[in-house]
């Protein structure tokens, strides 16, 4: 048995649409409301261009299977976890996306790989790493 890929990260945080709309208007990922969340702003799954839920959102307060076995402190930005990459395409327009909110953007490039990477940090201060994959020449 193998890791075959990234199933999902979880956010929990004190603004859930603030988180949303994050992914959903300025990363253009499709957000749909968590099973048994009832409503978007109380839980959220967002799904890449495949329909693959890759982030779910939820409020501090909700309880998880996991709570007993690790109680869930509340925190801001990347905790443990110290980035969030995310395979991307259209270097352009997410740049103009990004800029647009004023966020601090890194741009690193490396050539010899076909690889761009973005830096930004998203609502809860979880750092993200957007990266951009051409063919090597």
């Amino acid at each position: 048995m193998a890791v075959r890929a990234l199933d999902h990260i979880n956010i929990r945080t004190p603004d859930v649409p603030g988180t949303v709309a994050f992914f959903r208007d300025i990363l253009g990922l499709e957000a749909r409301v968590a099973p048994g969340a009832g409503d978007i702003d109380k839980g959220c799954w967002v799904h890449d261009p495949a329909g693959h839920p890759i982030i779910h959102i939820g409020p501090v307060g909700a309880r998880y299977p996991s709570d007993e076995m690790l109680p869930f402190t509340a925190t801001r930005g990347s905790g443990a976890v110290h980035h969030v990459a995310l395979e991307c395409d259209d270097l352009a327009d997410m740049l103009h996306r990004l800029e647009a909110t004023g966020r601090p953007v890194t741009r690193k490039d490396y050539p010899d790989a076909g690889l761009i990477q973005l830096f930004v940090t998203e609502v809860n201060g979880v750092l993200l790493e957007l990266n951009f994959h051409r063919d090597v020449r």
